[in-house]
């Protein structure tokens, strides 16, 4: 259960740090679920190199959030480095299955490189986003990653 927080706190009612992989090309993730008057928003922000092991802890993830009622997932890409092309097809299923579960999702701060990366494995039709997450909510940056305030 996730106690509800003063709206105009940016701190989040939740907040976990998941190491997926380790060594230079290493993945990792920050989850930050927040209380709104618009309802539970969370945020994932990804972070390194996404291989298979990564992608499956990220669905494990996503299914988490899935299962705690998430109204909109704002997914934070712009620490993420690289992601393995044939890994782009099972993050977008598993967006998806977020979204038929519980809510809908926002990919933010995709860089040139990763939209190149989503169109050659043939998922760009799939994308919706934004270019940055601080345009759609407060986000001040810290050095534990970005994290969710009060709408604008």
């Amino acid at each position: 259960m996730v106690a509800p927080v003063d709206m105009h706190s940016s701190q989040p009612s939740m907040a976990v740090n998941l190491q997926f992989t380790r060594g230079r090309h290493g993945a990792a993730a920050r989850i930050e679920l927040h209380e709104q008057s618009t309802g539970r928003v969370a945020t994932i922000a990804l972070r390194g190199w996404v291989d298979l092991s990564a992608e499956r802890g990220i669905e494990r993830a996503l299914e988490d959030l899935a299962s705690r009622g998430i109204d909109l997932l704002l997914v934070d890409c712009s620490q993420l480095r690289h992601i393995d092309y044939r890994m782009v097809p099972r993050l977008v299923d598993a967006l998806a299955r977020f979204e038929t579960r519980t809510g809908s999702y926002l990919l933010c701060g995709l860089s040139h490189y990763l939209r190149d990366l989503f169109r050659l494995a043939g998922c760009d039709a799939h994308l919706r986003g934004c270019t940055d997450a601080a345009a759609l909510v407060n986000v001040p940056r810290t050095f534990d990653g970005p994290r969710l305030g009060t709408a604008s």
